[in-house]
């Protein structure tokens, strides 16, 4: 366009602009002059075994959902089945967030806590031999202490869902980090402020 106002044309060329309707930006959708629709965004990270440490860990996430609609979204590392897995989950009762920790099909931890879905909260979930947490905005909310942990080399993959293909998360993320230990009370405390 030119600038009608100076003295002197000034042309600027623009390419790759995409204009959002919604609140929050989106990832670039190529359309070729056409409208398009989104689809969604999926991403599973496998190939990592050797980042996570089975025996003991943390993982955590900044997030929020889009919507408190009463399904489940889940972030997780797992050995890619429903067998063995660590997961968070935006729950599907309405205004809560769970915490598992699943090894041979069998719970050796779990738990809710309430949270307002929308706002981006910190969560972290620890599992070691006798010491698994949750720990949600600078707080300790949830604990066990007894329990067996995986078997070294289990957990392999980085998931967008539950491990195995089923509640896929939709929401948003600022944050994801996974731990090749179990973190102390004072760094999860720090780490989740």
């Amino acid at each position: 366009f030119d600038d009608a106002s100076s003295s002197t044309a000034t042309t600027y060329d623009i390419w790759g602009a995409q204009v959002e309707e919604g609140s929050y930006a989106t990832s670039y959708i190529p359309t070729s002059g056409t409208s398009v629709t989104r689809n969604q965004d999926i991403f599973t990270r496998d190939g990592i075994s050797s980042l996570i440490n089975s025996p003991e860990g943390v993982l955590f996430v900044e997030m929020a959902a889009l919507s408190d609609d009463g399904t489940s979204r889940d972030i997780s590392v797992s050995d890619g089945s429903s067998a063995n897995y660590a997961r968070i989950s935006l729950s599907n009762a309405v205004g809560n967030i769970e915490y598992n920790v699943v090894v041979g099909s069998s719970t050796k931890a779990s738990g809710t806590s309430a949270i307002t879905q929308t706002n981006f909260n910190k969560i972290a979930v620890k599992w070691k031999v006798n010491d698994f947490a949750l720990w949600v905005n600078g707080s300790e909310v949830l604990t066990d202490l007894s329990g067996t942990s995986f078997s070294a080399s289990t957990l392999t993959t980085l998931n967008f869902d539950r491990g195995s293909g089923t509640n896929y998360f939709y929401g948003k993320v600022k944050q994801l980090q996974v731990y090749d230990t179990a973190l102390t009370d004072v760094q999860l405390a720090a780490l989740t402020t």
